[in-house]
Order: C-alpha cells, then structure tokens, then sequence
C-alpha cells in the first residue's frame, strides 16, 4: 500500500517569522489583525495557519508551479503565501475566487492584503460562486498546476469544486484540500483516494498517526473477507482511512493527478 508523507507541524523547519520574505503576511500574522479596503479593522480568524501555509508553499515549489488556483479567499492568508511562493517564478498567474470577498465577512480584506504585498499583477480575481467560476476558467483554456480548495465546506460543494478543479488540472498537478478534518470535506477526500486517478501525495496532521481500536480492527478485517458484511459496513469501516493513505484528523491532504478521467471506464463508484 502506498505511504503518503506526512508532514506534521513539529516537522517545519523554521517558524514562519523566520521563512517568510513578505513583510504583509508577517504583519497580519504577527497582529491578528487585517484592514478592509472600506478601512474597517477586523481581527483575523478562520485563516490557514502559518504551518498549513508553508505546507501549501512546498507543494507549488515541488511541481515548480506556474499556475495557480485557489477556492476561498477571505483575508488573503492563504493566497499571499501562494503568491510568495511563485514569487521567484517568471510569468505565473493566480486565480482568486470568492463571492463573499465583499461582504460584512471580509470587507475586501484579502484582496487588499494580496495588493498591499506587491502582487496585484500576478492575480486574476473572480467575485463568483466556484460553480459559476470554474467553468468559465475552463471555457478560457486555463490548465493549472495547484489548486487550494478551501470553499464552503458542506460535502456537496466541496464535491462540486474538485470536480470542477479536476477539469482544469493537469496530469501531474496538485490539489490540496482544506479542513480535511471535518467529516463532511474528509467524505470527499475519501471519493477522490477510492474513485479517481488521484494519490495523496501528503496530509498535514496535527502528530502521530491515531490507532484504530481492536474492535475496528476486527470490524475492517470481517469487512474485506465477507462481501455481506462489507455491503452492511460503512465504508469508513470497512476500508478505514489510513488504507487509503489519509491520515487521521489531518486538517490538509494533497493528491497529485496521475492521469485525466472523464469517468466513462466505469458505470459506478466504489463505496466511499
């Protein structure tokens, strides 16, 4: 069975006061603080946190990536570490989605942060649901790299992004997938290991992997011997996440695309 690398927050290098060059990010980070373009002080919350962003960072500097894609802008943590990531990189572009931007939520705090730190030329906004977005992308021709899918979180937006996400992706590119934690994200991650040409190339938890009582064990065990018990099983029972190299309660999995699939080799989905 294929191992992904895990990285866990102990496992960083540098504390991101020390690895970050952007002097917003640091700022934002270090005050808990963000300004709206309407001058609105706001304090800074449901961002990524500074090891999910050096996480995400890794991932573009592997691939060497050039275009970028990101669901969920909020207050911009997210995308100024994309961007200081392509920085260094000739000719990259980053796309930005989020109706919300402008909203009492944000008040515009992102975009402005992504502006303030110098790389308003390099990214392409788009104040439009993902579903709306997405294929408009793909009428444009645009391939990508890496996409961050950190939208709304119930199971069948998350779903409908990655969809969407996969038909701008290229063989060989990276999607990370937010707040892997919650079940209703965690169900979608399972989809993407069981049902399509996707590896998780690396989750980020919070430690050591969590073992699996005796019980679930046995359960997991009957499951995979008795095609009856497995069909009366849940999936998560019957095929525990950690076969199919989630770890967890990981909070971020990427998957790498090993090939495009339109779905049509098959005419139904493994249990998920």
């Amino acid at each position: 069975m294929f191992q992904p690398e895990t990285i866990r927050y102990n496992d960083l290098r540098t504390p991101y006061s020390e690895a970050m060059v952007n002097q917003v990010l640091e700022r934002v980070l270090s005050t808990g603080k963000v300004t709206g373009d309407d001058g609105a002080e706001l304090d800074l919350h449901s961002h990524v946190a500074p090891e999910q962003g050096e996480f995400i960072q890794g991932l573009i500097r592997e691939i060497n990536a050039v275009t970028t894609l990101e669901v969920g802008v909020g207050y911009g943590i997210s995308g100024l570490f994309i961007c200081d990531a392509l920085s260094d990189t000739p000719g990259t572009r980053h796309f930005l989605i989020d109706p919300k931007q402008h909203s009492e939520w944000w008040h515009g705090a992102g975009l402005k942060n992504i502006r303030d730190a110098g790389f308003g030329e390099m990214i392409d906004f788009r104040e439009l649901p993902s579903h709306i977005a997405l294929p408009q992308l793909e009428l444009e021709g645009v391939q990508l790299d890496f996409a961050f899918i950190d939208g709304w979180h119930t199971f069948d937006n998350t779903l409908l992004d990655f969809f969407l996400v996969d038909r701008l992706l290229r063989p060989g590119g990276i999607v990370a997938i937010d707040d892997s934690e919650w079940p209703s994200v965690r169900k979608t991650c399972r989809y993407i290991a069981t049902n399509r040409k996707y590896r998780v190339l690396r989750c980020l938890g919070p430690g050591k992997r969590l073992s699996f009582p005796a019980v679930r064990k046995l359960m997991s065990k009957a499951a995979r011997s008795s095609e009856l018990v497995s069909k009366l099983l849940r999936a998560e029972l019957a095929i525990p996440d950690a076969e199919l190299g989630l770890l967890p309660n990981s909070r971020c999995v990427a998957f790498q695309k090993l090939e495009d699939d339109d779905g049509r080799e098959c005419f139904g989905h493994e249990e998920f």
